[in-house]
């Protein structure tokens, strides 16, 4: 009699394509990352390296970055309804990257009862996972030398870009979901990454997202990609792998930034840094960006995980016009006994109140915050399907928000404070 087999929770997702390790722009805490490609992007063209030509091909720029439940509750990226969220999008064709919040896995440090922390942690891989992206999918036909701070740059910032601008979708589960509500606008984010001074996390960050974009461009073309390198220089094929094998072991380390702690976060102490103490100017265009919030934290869920603080001196309104502008996916269990399904619909109801919203709201019925129930996870994935497959149709309204406009709070990564 045949024993009926029962199927993993994991089957059919894919294993990620990297493993590294990034610093937090907060304290320089080391970051569990990864990176999942797309299975079938590494046939889909290539570029060519060490010159300053980029080949185009058909493949538009998606990435997505998805952020885990609670840590101290054994959240990480391991989580079964992140990796099922994981393997929708990149059947939806994006690229996707994950990360372990302090704390969990991997990643050094400990989890904080402020959620402080965290919300720099997240912000440090947005800006890794848009420096990445267009490391690997360069939006400008001319590009400048691939160094460790500067990247594929523009030799002149009057190009027009040369590819539609990328699609970023920012999604969470739980409390990766009340983290994303955190999150600054995209350019706000983007804007700490351009201009840092060498010694800080931003540029380590931004070094770090050139050399695996270097180390992707090379898993790209096919193995006669770097056959073909011999014919303009016999020896630089070997001189190629050398630089990859480097770069690997690297990212793979955990690590300490070359800095004396007690410099920390500016070596300066009160002197003027020189313009040579910084970092050159690398802008990435804001992407076309769109969110997706399962199972989201509000009420006394979200008020316990941050210490029962809130963002000081910074309007949730006006974080909030992010779900208004944007095509924004909320997926939530009415059997969710954290946050009820009533206060779901009046937290949203607010948003569209003030303008005409983009939130597409799913309540699936049978499910709980863990979506452990029978169905429950393959309603998750229908519905996931569903939003995916219509968000990529729409063509979003995001406002690039004045960075003048923006409060000095918000533009800071915002702080926590006592209520």
């Amino acid at each position: 009699m045949a024993v009926p087999t029962t199927r993993s929770p994991t089957e059919g997702i894919p294993k990620p394509t990297y493993k590294f390790f990034i610093p937090s722009i907060h304290d320089d805490t080391a970051l569990a990352c990864r990176v999942y490609c797309v299975p079938d992007v590494f046939a889909k063209g290539r570029r060519v390296l060490g010159t300053h030509t980029a080949v185009t091909h058909p493949w538009i720029a998606k990435g997505a970055v998805v952020a885990h439940n609670y840590t101290g509750l054994g959240g990480s990226h391991d989580d079964i309804v992140v990796l099922t969220v994981v393997g929708e999008l990149l059947r939806a064709g994006f690229m996707v990257g994950t990360f372990n919040l302090r704390g969990a896995g991997n990643s050094k440090g400990k989890s904080t009862w402020t959620s402080r922390a965290e919300l720099q942690d997240y912000i440090s891989f947005v800006g890794f996972f848009m420096y990445y992206l267009s490391g690997v999918y360069p939006p400008y036909s001319v590009i400048g030398p691939f160094d460790d701070f500067s990247g594929l740059t523009p030799v002149s910032s009057d190009l027009a870009p040369i590819r539609p601008p990328a699609r970023l979708l920012l999604a969470g589960y739980s409390y990766g979901a009340l983290l994303t509500k955190y999150l600054p606008h995209v350019p706000v984010i983007l804007s700490q990454f351009s201009r840092a001074l060498k010694t800080s996390s931003q540029a380590e960050i931004r070094r770090r997202a050139y050399r695996l974009a270097f180390i992707t461009a090379t898993d790209l073309p096919s193995p006669a990609y770097l056959a073909s390198i011999e014919v303009f220089n016999p020896s630089a094929k070997q001189m190629l792998r050398e630089k990859v094998k480097n770069h690997r072991n690297e990212l793979k380390t955990p690590f300490v930034l070359v800095r004396a702690k007690d410099s920390w976060p500016n070596q300066y102490l009160g002197e003027d840094p020189s313009d040579e103490d910084y970092t050159a100017r690398v802008e990435v265009p804001p992407p076309i960006t769109h969110y997706l919030l399962v199972s989201m934290l509000l009420g006394p869920a979200a008020s316990f995980v941050t210490g029962f603080r809130k963002l000081a001196g910074v309007d949730m309104k006006k974080l909030d016009e992010k779900f208004q502008y944007n095509p924004t996916g909320i997926i939530h269990g009415d059997w969710d006994k954290i946050t009820s399904e009533s206060r779901l619909s009046d937290w949203v109801a607010d948003i569209e109140d003030r303008t005409e919203g983009k939130c597409h709201v799913r309540v699936v019925h049978g499910a709980g915050h863990s979506w452990k129930e029978k169905g429950a996870m393959k309603k998750l994935r229908s519905h996931l399907r569903r939003f995916l497959e219509g968000c990529l149709e729409q063509q979003s309204e995001e406002k690039s928000p004045n960075l003048a406009t923006i409060p000095e709070q918000e533009e800071k990564s915002e702080t926590m404070s006592s209520t």
